[in-house]
C-alpha cells in the first residue's frame, strides 16, 4: 500500500471513529521505515488539501482530514474494483476474447 493511501486511512478510521483530532505524521505505521516518501505523500495531500496540518503544543506538525473534502478521500480510498475504469477495461477485455473466439473457432 502506497504511503499516501495509508495516511488517508488512518486518518479517515480516525474520523470515522469520532477522533477526529490532529495526530503527528511520525505516528502513523510505516512512517518510521520509510520518512522521506511520508514526508512527500504528507506534503502532497496538504497541498490538494485533503489534509489539514497544524502545530501540536511541541510546534511539530500535526495533520487531520480535512472534512470539507471527505468525499474526495472517500473516493480515493475505493478499492479498484469498485472504480468504473476498472469495470469498463474488464468489459472491454472480455468482449474481444469473445469476438477474438468467435473467429478463431
Amino acid at each position: 500500500m502506497s504511503a499516501r493511501t495509508t495516511i488517508l486511512r488512518e486518518l479517515n478510521a480516525r474520523h470515522q471513529r469520532g477522533d477526529a483530532g490532529y495526530l503527528r505524521p511520525a505516528s502513523i505505521s510505516g512512517f518510521n521505515e520509510q520518512p522521506s516518501r511520508y514526508q512527500e505523500a504528507v506534503n502532497k495531500l496538504l497541498q490538494e488539501r485533503l489534509i489539514n496540518g497544524t502545530k501540536d503544543d511541541e510546534g511539530r506538525l500535526a495533520i487531520g482530514i480535512n472534512a470539507h473534502q471527505l468525499p474526495a478521500v472517500q473516493k480515493e480510498l475505493r478499492p479498484p474494483y469498485a472504480r468504473a475504469g476498472v469495470w469498463l477495461a474488464g468489459m472491454v477485455v472480455i468482449l474481444a476474447v469473445a469476438v477474438a473466439a468467435r473467429f478463431l473457432l
